[in-house]
């Protein structure tokens, strides 16, 4: 069941069209919780519920920046509309990306009859009166999605609907794919004391994450057996340290055996 399933209707009646600011979710992903967008699930979860083609998923952005420009590779398994915004001329090119956006918006409500749904990813309050000229002058439903922490309250007020990301479960799996990674490139050095903080704080600093969202992630790994204790004797003193059970990792999807050196 999609996790838009308390919405009443079938799904071949429920058209959708998706308008995504990828700013929005790349760089808030990016610098709240050090990951990356996965569009692909994301749509998967919008065709669940919504008769969305590729076509009407439209994505924005200005790519010509180092990192978000490696992401069209990945939207073109998604969608076959995406809009570049890059501009020429000296103007605040996050607010450009809104107004080619809303724009787009505009000319499908006026062109497109047929849309029953709105789904708008985005964080910006900008869009707020948009929301609401499709929800009361035209009496469409329109859904916002957007990053958790990086959401105007006041485009959160007006829609219909508002889902927020990532998913517990989709932070839980990154972070101890970070860890994990850790783990395996000091298994081999023997200069580097794995101790539970020690591990904190490198994958804190690695991938830009607050250090107490890793320390829960980490004791969440040795409650689940992923992670263990031991002591280690180190320049004749004894270290409580922390050790991968790599079998247990393997079992839970976390490591794959054929891509590093079996442990």
């Amino acid at each position: 069941m999609g996790i838009f399933a308390k919405f009443s209707g079938k799904r071949e009646e429920r058209k959708a069209i998706a308008f995504v600011d990828y700013e929005h979710w790349f760089y808030s992903y990016q610098n709240l919780y050090g990951l990356r967008p996965d569009p692909s699930e994301w749509r998967k979860n919008l065709e669940t519920d919504f008769h969305i083609t590729p076509e009407d998923i439209m994505v924005f952005a200005d790519f010509s920046k180092p990192g978000i420009n490696s992401e069209i590779e990945k939207l073109r398994a998604v969608t076959n509309t995406i809009i570049e915004t890059q501009q020429a001329f000296n103007r605040h090119k996050k607010d450009m990306t809104d107004f080619i956006m809303l724009d787009f918006i505009y000319q499908t409500a006026a062109q497109r009859k047929d849309i029953n749904t709105y789904i708008l990813f985005t964080g910006d309050g900008h869009f707020q009166s948009v929301v609401k000229y499709l929800i009361q002058r035209l009496r469409k439903e329109v859904i916002v999605f957007g990053v958790k922490d990086a959401v105007s309250n006041r485009l959160k007020d007006v829609a219909s609907e508002y889902h927020e990301i990532p998913y517990p479960s989709e932070m839980k799996d990154a972070y101890y794919r970070m860890i994990v990674s850790n783990m395996d490139y000091v298994f081999d050095k023997p200069e580097i004391i794995p101790t539970f903080m020690s591990t904190v704080q490198a994958v804190s600093e690695r991938n830009r994450i607050p250090e107490s969202n890793i320390y829960s992630a980490l004791n969440e790994m040795i409650d689940e057996g992923l992670i263990y204790k031991r002591e280690q004797t180190v320049n004749f003193n004894r270290v409580k340290v922390i050790a991968a059970d790599w079998d247990a990792l393997k079992k839970a999807g976390y490591w794959d055996p054929e891509k590093k050196q079996e442990r």
